[in-house]
């Protein structure tokens, strides 16, 4: 079964998930429609949201939040804390451990040396990396064995969840992006749109700013994920033109930031082919000043 939805607020589509199904690729496919057309899938390499959203997808970090602002594990088997000795008594360094056996979508091992190459690449002062405050006062990534990975800080670090923690901070594949470090990062086309990852989608076309294509990771660790076999992410045109594709002629099955007026939204519900879903965020699209009466 699919759940038909345009989403209105602009960073909530982190908190969607389908329910879990008990075999990969069980509810066929599902078609996602983004007013903002994807422009590249490596978020370190943009600042747009469509773009990150979309990378959340094929690559992933050692933790998320979830829709309820808890902290999950994703690459590592659990969260570090001061508890459990991941974070150190002087908050200078936590330590995440990979989860066992844990491959890329091609297969291959991830290791601790995916992280260091993570933080060299978008720490190299002629990358232009868009998420380098990620890595703000890390002064070092140490791969301690090939599951276990060191980031110090260059001082106590109250939060220490910043670098490799979202969407904002995941780990590339060493070996695909080894030559794409410094200037040569947006050169790399092919690394850029079609990355290799860890997470439940893998990329397998992409046109710039118009259409993603995806399709079940064979090597995600939960073998009854994801639901879907095949995903599409469709952008362009606008915000009230995706709500439509979802809620009035069920093209779509899910439209993100759909920032449309209420009586839109009422009219295009009436339509019983979805449901639109309100979601608050610090997200601030943009501040509008009144100069003219002060």
């Amino acid at each position: 079964m699919k759940m038909k939805a345009a989403l209105l607020g602009a960073v909530a589509l982190l908190g969607f998930a389908p329910a879990a199904f008990a075999e990969r690729g069980s509810d066929g496919e599902v078609k996602l429609t983004f007013p903002q057309a994807v422009s590249i899938m490596n978020p370190y390499l943009s600042a747009g949201t469509k773009d990150i959203i979309a990378s959340a997808m094929v690559i992933e970090a050692m933790a998320a939040i979830d829709d309820q602002g808890n902290m999950v594990p994703r690459m590592a088997v659990e969260i570090p804390t001061l508890a459990n000795g991941g974070v150190s008594a002087d908050m200078t360094s936590i330590t995440w451990k990979l989860i066992p056996g844990l491959l890329w979508s091609d297969g291959t091992a991830v290791t601790a040396d995916d992280a260091v190459f993570t933080w060299q690449y978008c720490t190299n002062p002629d990358g232009g990396c868009a998420q380098a405050t990620k890595y703000d006062g890390v002064a070092s990534v140490e791969a301690v064995d090939a599951s276990t990975v060191k980031v110090t800080f260059n001082a106590p670090k109250p939060n220490p969840y910043t670098t490799f923690v979202g969407a904002l901070s995941p780990i590339l594949q060493k070996a695909q992006f080894a030559n794409c470090v410094g200037a040569a990062a947006p050169t790399c086309t092919d690394a850029n749109n079609m990355p290799i990852g860890t997470g439940p989608f893998m990329v397998t076309g992409f046109t710039v700013n118009d259409t993603v294509t995806l399709a079940a990771n064979p090597n995600y660790r939960d073998p009854a994920k994801p639901a879907f076999a095949t995903a599409v992410i469709k952008g362009g045109g606008d915000a009230e033109g995706s709500a439509r594709a979802v809620m009035e002629t069920g093209e779509f099955d899910y439209a993100w930031n759909t920032q449309i007026p209420p009586d839109s939204q009422a009219a295009m519900s009436a339509a019983g082919k979805g449901q639109f879903v309100v979601a608050f965020g610090t997200l601030v699209e943009r501040l509008e000043m009144n100069t003219t009466d002060p």
